[in-house]
């Protein structure tokens, strides 16, 4: 069976309709799922630190990472660097960032979420899923577990995904980012953006 490869991530949410059962929603669950939601810096990031994939850009260190963040949370921006992550053959990194992003502020109930969880691990985690994420040995083990492992009767953990995304989150902002801030695209979406052109390395500025 084939996965389609999602252009707009209005689809990838689209997807997930699929998980949603006429069932009365679990109103503690739910209340749990919104707060873990907030944007917030964890505990004893350093300012020389990426944030966390729940950071709000305007508390971002410096200005490399405030032009990631704030880029990676516009639609626009989103789009622009995932059609230059396909050009690159990676754009399955930022597809699961997004659909991270949904399942962590959706209001589903447990039965929903886990098959949002099982969807997801379909696409991103599994061994022959059809859009595998970078992720390191020991991330993508620890899901497969969790996951494959699961009791029927035990919900999933609400951050079973946090790890991973958090991997493909400063794989894109180091690696990816670094090229893409060259390219033509997003000179016009740094001004479109009001991001910064040019960037501080070691005291001196990089322009574009």
């Amino acid at each position: 069976m084939s996965f389609p490869v999602f252009h707009s991530f209005s689809r990838i949410a689209g997807s997930f309709a699929l998980c949603l059962p006429i069932l009365p929603l679990r109103r503690k669950f739910c209340e749990r799922r919104r707060r873990s939601a907030e944007l917030t810096i964890p505990s004893g990031s350093s300012q020389g630190s990426s944030p966390s994939p729940t950071c709000h850009h305007r508390l971002s260190p410096n200005e490399w990472t405030f032009a990631f963040d704030s880029m990676i949370r516009s639609e626009d921006g989103r789009l622009a660097f995932t059609d230059f992550l396909k050009s690159e053959y990676s754009d399955e990194n930022i597809m699961f960032w997004w659909a991270v992003q949904q399942l962590r502020s959706s209001n589903a109930n447990e039965d929903e979420f886990a098959c949002q969880v099982r969807q997801m691990y379909d696409l991103y985690i599994a061994a022959d899923s059809p859009h595998a994420i970078n992720i390191d040995h020991d991330t993508r083990t620890e899901i497969i577990d969790r996951v494959e492992g699961a009791a029927s009767a035990e919900p999933f953990p609400e951050d079973i995904y946090d790890r991973a995304q958090t991997h493909v989150y400063r794989l894109m902002e180091k690696d990816c980012f670094s090229r893409f801030v060259h390219t033509a695209t997003y000179k016009e979406l740094a001004k479109k953006l009001h991001l910064p052109q040019s960037f501080r390395f070691n005291g001196r500025t990089s322009p574009l």
